[in-house]
């Protein structure tokens, strides 16, 4: 074998035995996820949800890692392994229709996000609210957790118990037209506090027109809404007339339409009455996206002095 030959071999030795190597590192990852996988529906589906077969306790014993600790924001102090199996044992006879499903996991190294959904007819003293099994709740939950070789190390977890109390409270959620005309009155009324509690942070307004107008969108983010966007449309137009004649909604969106009239401040020009549309999206009951469509070529001739 001359030495161009074995130079040859040996690489190709060190490449196949490289892959080999990144292969069985493959392996051994897939396996340690699905390892921690399993752990996770256990928690979910035979500890947390309830069922004839097992008790939390004999669930939860070999799962949780020494020291494991669930903590929430809710919570001032964290709880060991054997707290958490009394919270459990104590939700089991409280709501013996407890259903804990996870509906999304995804991991990133040894953190487990868990995306689930619990149902279930409370009956007795629910977090100080009396209940006699008449009222289910449905809400989601999110937790985070550590997991190595099967072992649950530590929980986070935040669940939506507002909206469980309200469910069992029997009160009915509020829909967008509803959310909508809220934030309509306190405009009108200039009640800013009530605006502001009712606008997502994430809240895009939307009204295109002439761009030499210093309030035409979009405005992205509550800050910019409030910051920008009022303060330059409040100075530069005065609404003379805001009729609505119309409405729709569906889960999350609610439209209006009506007919309008604006005084633009700036050339002291009155606009002729057009008709608007309004189109208002929800997201976890605040205001999302306020769309906003005029006759933009009437503001925009009033604005520039040209009626």
């Amino acid at each position: 074998m001359n030495s161009f030959t074995k130079t040859f071999f040996l690489a190709l030795m060190v490449v196949l035995g490289g892959c080999d190597t990144a292969k069985n590192l493959t392996t051994a990852n897939s396996t340690e996820i699905m390892k921690n996988k399993e752990a996770i529906n256990a928690f979910y589906n035979k500890a947390l949800t309830v069922n004839s077969l097992t008790r939390p306790t004999a669930v939860l014993t070999p799962l949780l890692a020494p020291g494991y600790k669930s903590s929430s924001s809710m919570e001032s102090t964290s709880k060991n392994a054997e707290q958490l199996m009394g919270q459990l044992e104590f939700f089991w006879k409280l709501i013996p229709d407890l259903k804990w499903a996870p509906q999304e996991i995804m991991n990133d190294g040894d953190s487990y996000i868990v995306r689930s959904k619990v149902t279930g007819t409370p009956n007795g003293d629910f977090m100080g609210m009396p209940t006699d099994g008449t009222k289910s709740i449905d809400i989601m939950t999110i937790d985070i957790h550590k997991v190595k070789d099967g072992k649950i190390l530590s929980t986070h977890h935040v669940e939506d118990w507002s909206t469980a109390m309200r469910q069992l409270k029997g009160e009915k959620k509020k829909s967008a037209m509803d959310i909508a005309n809220e934030y309509m009155g306190a405009m009108g009324k200039g009640d800013m506090e009530a605006m502001m509690n009712l606008m997502h942070e994430d809240m895009v307004w939307q009204n295109a027109g002439d761009k030499e107008i210093p309030w035409m969108g979009p405005w992205n983010g509550k800050q910019a809404i409030l910051e920008n966007y009022f303060p330059a449309f409040m100075k530069g137009f005065e609404t003379i007339k805001w009729e609505p004649v119309d409405a729709i909604t569906t889960d999350d969106t609610a439209a209006f339409f009506g007919q309008m009239i604006g005084k633009l401040t700036n050339t002291g020009d009155t606009t002729d009455e057009f008709t608007y549309a309004l189109r208002v999206k929800v997201k976890d009951g605040k205001i999302i996206l306020w769309n906003w469509f005029e006759d933009s070529l009437e503001v925009s001739k009033a604005y520039q002095g040209k009626k």
